[in-house]
């Protein structure tokens, strides 16, 4: 869980870092402003496209109005619903490469 904007640039920055799992990131309010997220998710755009491609990244929060979050990444409110973008999100890659 990032806790500060640095922080979360810093994952995004080393993403390719992540040895191929999916990712489930809990973002806090308490911690980043929206100022902040979306500063750090423009910045790391390309980056977050192309981990995309072969696996999931989701953020996890409740706390934004998920319409200002842009449609790049997915949002959920819970992790069980995180979980399902996840396996859609398979799903949908298998059928794409079949």
């Amino acid at each position: 869980m990032p806790k500060s904007q640095a922080q979360l640039d810093t994952m995004f920055a080393n993403l390719y870092k992540n040895n191929g799992k999916h990712l489930i990131v809990r973002i806090f309010a308490d911690y980043l402003t929206l100022e902040d997220l979306l500063a750090v998710l423009e910045k790391n755009k390309d980056k977050i496209e192309r981990f995309r491609r072969n696996k999931s990244l989701v953020l996890l929060t409740g706390e934004f109005n998920y319409e200002q979050i842009p449609e790049f990444v997915p949002v959920a409110p819970t992790e069980e619903e995180a979980l399902d973008v996840i396996e859609f999100e398979e799903i949908e890659r298998q059928l794409m490469s079949d």
